[in-house]
């Protein structure tokens, strides 16, 4: 983890978030005083296209409540009731 100031953070930004994307924190300071942290972003958890992370939906669908009447009789009541 390093140290830069605010002065000479801005003038190496570039390199300084490549080095955050490569995973390093890298401390920002005033003064001498932490005022920011650059840190790597969270990636994004991506499955490939077509494949599925069957424990990640089960526990999905155990959070989601029941619905308590079927889909066709749902849409027939939203399609009734909310027309305009």
């Amino acid at each position: 983890m390093d140290g830069f100031n605010l002065t000479d953070a801005e003038k190496s930004l570039s390199e300084l978030v490549d080095r955050a994307e490569a995973g390093e924190t890298i401390d920002i300071l005033r003064d001498g005083k932490l005022v920011a942290k650059l840190v790597p972003a969270e990636q994004p958890v991506y499955t490939p296209k077509g494949l599925v992370d069957i424990e990640a939906l089960r526990r999905h669908l155990a959070e989601m409540p029941m619905q308590q009447q079927d889909a066709g009789e749902f849409i027939r009541h939203m399609r009734d009731t909310d027309r305009y």
